[in-house]
């Protein structure tokens, strides 16, 4: 899996009703911080140069991209 810039535009979709959108830096922070069981509901929406270039990671796939985090 190709590894996004940690500058890019990214969404943290904690809860579908209220996405947070930051760079992708600023997600995986927050993403960091959460309870374990809010990580594995967790999505990450990375934009891409186009908007309709999206690609959407989940909690298990967000751990294994960044296993630092």
């Amino acid at each position: 899996m190709d590894t996004p810039s940690r500058t890019a535009s990214a969404q943290l979709v904690a809860s579908i009703h209220q996405p947070w959108r930051a760079s992708v830096h600023e997600c995986l922070d927050r993403w960091r911080r959460m309870d374990a069981a809010a990580q594995a509901s967790a999505y990450l929406v990375l934009e891409g140069p186009e908007p309709s270039v999206r690609r959407t990671l989940n909690g298990a796939d967000i751990a294994r991209l960044w296993p630092q985090a």
